[in-house]
């Protein structure tokens, strides 16, 4: 019997808010809220990502009920582990795994439509609420409207100074992932035109210009580091910030899970999918855009897809004559002091 539902929480930036959009319910990106992860490490193992132990710390306090139910996707095996641990622990309704390739050719493509497809059936009979063609292709039109206010607002960070403080920004996106307000594409429009009142013509350098690259990050204390040393974010590669934003669906496309498919595996990619060199590229590209004077480079603890590719880009953009720093973090940033040294050391080379 379908049971009332108003919330999906999705983990990662593979699930398509469209579909849930489409039955009528609010996607959620699901953060971890829980500040310890004691009570995760009885369940998990202690070299586990931080973030999925936040997730599941949160969920064993209750956390999890905040939504109605959730959607993992096969995107690391720590994910996966933490899909057994959810569906024994926490109390959903609907727990969810959606197989996502890695590959991202014709037939992967092909592949990830056909499991979109079994997705909207399954939270369809759950909810008995039908993901209609039409209701899909309406949706796929707004999530693209948002997506693109989002996309325009960070092309204005190319000016100096900056029109929005990196910090301010990154919290206006996180906004949005969280699935607040009622009208979020109006709200977006909003303040672009109000920052394109204020944003006049550049005046000048006048404090270095960070790039911040990484995986997940749902908490504004990196970038309010970086600030208050005197620098400033115009843009961060990250798959709750930017890199998230850039993602467009055909419209116009005659099979919509397909458009989907190819949208949700298509550029720009993580390390999941992308090779070091194609992540190397895509940075390279937004150093010139943004005229960057050093990337600060993140990722959390245990990540091996985000670990594999440092050394790599570390290498790269040293020989390129680019100042880079890497920095790993826990999740929480509960050992800020020993960040911001670094942060501020790293800072006073560039000013130099």
């Amino acid at each position: 019997m379908p049971i009332a539902f108003n919330s999906i929480g999705y983990f990662c930036s593979l699930v398509p808010v469209e579909i849930i959009t489409a039955a009528g319910l609010k996607p959620v990106r699901v953060k971890g809220r829980a500040e310890t992860t004691a009570a995760a490490d009885a369940y998990l193992y202690p070299n586990m990502c931080p973030y999925i132990k936040s997730l599941f710390a949160d969920g064993l306090d209750g956390g999890g009920s905040a939504c109605d139910g959730v959607v993992f996707t096969r995107s690391c095996d720590g994910m996966r582990r933490l899909y057994d641990a959810w569906q024994a622990y926490v109390p959903n309704d609907f727990v969810y795994m959606l197989e996502a390739p890695k590959n991202c050719d014709g037939l992967a493509v092909e592949y990830f439509a056909s499991q979109l497809r079994i997705f909207a059936q399954q939270l369809g009979k759950k909810t008995g609420a039908e993901v209609k063609e039409g209701a899909l292709a309406k949706a796929v039109k707004a999530a693209n409207q948002v997506r693109h206010s989002m996309q325009e607002l960070y092309a204005m960070q190319k000016k100096s100074p900056l029109p929005v403080n990196g910090s301010e920004l990154f919290k206006l996106g996180l906004e949005v992932l969280s699935g607040d307000g009622q009208d979020t594409a109006g709200r977006l429009m909003s303040v672009y035109d109000s920052v394109k009142k204020q944003a006049g013509p550049g005046q000048g350098r006048k404090k270095p210009r960070i790039l911040v690259s990484g995986n997940v990050m749902d908490r504004p204390g990196l970038f309010e580091i970086i600030e208050r040393a005197g620098a400033e974010v115009p843009v961060a590669d990250l798959c709750t910030a930017s890199r998230y934003f850039e993602r467009r669906v055909d419209e116009n496309a005659h099979d919509v899970y397909g458009a989907l498919a190819a949208a949700y595996l298509g550029e720009p990619r993580c390390s999941r999918t992308a090779t070091p060199a194609e992540i190397f590229a895509r940075l390279g590209k937004k150093v010139k855009e943004y005229a960057i004077d050093g990337v600060l480079l993140t990722s959390l603890k245990y990540c091996d897809q985000q670990l594999n590719d440092i050394p790599y880009l570390v290498k790269r953009f040293t020989e390129a004559g680019t100042p880079v720093l890497f920095v790993e973090n826990d999740y929480l940033f509960s050992d800020s002091g020993r960040l911001r040294t670094r942060v501020e050391a790293f800072i006073e080379t560039l000013e130099s």
